[in-house]
């Protein structure tokens, strides 16, 4: 059963108006850094053979449909949204650099209200090197312009004992999140180690049953901090 809710007329005009400003910003990604095709996707998108099985699905109405998202792939929406804040931090695609002999991590952090960072952490034949880049936009919506960019050298005993975190579970994380929230933060972690790519999103993993995870982000956060 549906419940239905009766509010003052007042209350309706309130809530109208706040949805209205409210979808102006989340749902209008800034045109000033929108990927101008899918090859400036930052990570892979689901293939139009994918999409064409969806829709034909629903346009026969033969429920239920699989919309369960092939690992590794973002729908055009999440992936624009991501793309466009990794280019305004000025970071580099990593999932074609596959069979390139890179070892890359990078976690990227998108607070709906807060300013974007990333971390990334690159092995380049045994020496170390950190990187740290932030925004002043908002994660929700807003790239914005960079503000902060460090980069410093770290320890090969670092880097080996991230690695070993990284390889306790994280290659066997879906890259969906199975819980549907609406605020909160995009926690997204990518790690390229030669001819392997793998990217995990979630949204706050360490409110919304996620520690794992997110003491996994947070090991390559305290990597580069330390």
């Amino acid at each position: 059963m549906l419940a239905i809710i009766k509010m003052k007329p007042g209350i309706v005009l309130y809530i109208l108006i706040i949805l209205t400003f409210t979808s102006c910003g989340l749902f209008n990604p800034d045109l000033r850094y929108r990927p101008k095709s899918s090859n400036e996707y930052y990570f892979p998108p689901i293939s139009s053979e994918f999409k064409n099985k969806q829709a034909e699905c629903i346009r026969l109405e033969n429920y239920p449909c699989d919309f369960a998202k092939p690992n590794d792939t973002l729908g055009d929406f999440v992936n624009e949204w991501y793309s466009k804040h990794l280019i305004s931090l000025k970071e580099p695609i990593l999932y074609n650099q596959v069979g390139k002999g890179k070892k890359i991590l990078r976690f990227t952090h998108l607070g709906t209200w807060s300013q974007p960072y990333s971390y990334r952490i690159e092995n380049i034949n045994g020496k170390i090197t950190g990187t740290y880049n932030k925004t002043k936009g908002l994660g929700g919506y807003d790239a914005g312009r960079r503000i902060k960019h460090e980069e410093k050298t770290l320890k090969i005993a670092e880097w080996n004992s991230m690695l070993s975190k990284i390889n306790e579970g994280f290659w066997n994380f879906t890259t969906h999140d199975p819980n549907m929230i609406f605020d909160g933060e995009e926690w997204i972690l990518e790690v390229l180690i030669d001819e392997k790519y793998h990217v995990v999103t979630r949204n706050s993993p360490d409110v919304y049953d996620g520690i794992n995870y997110a003491e996994l982000c947070k090991k390559v956060i305290n990597t580069y901090r330390e």
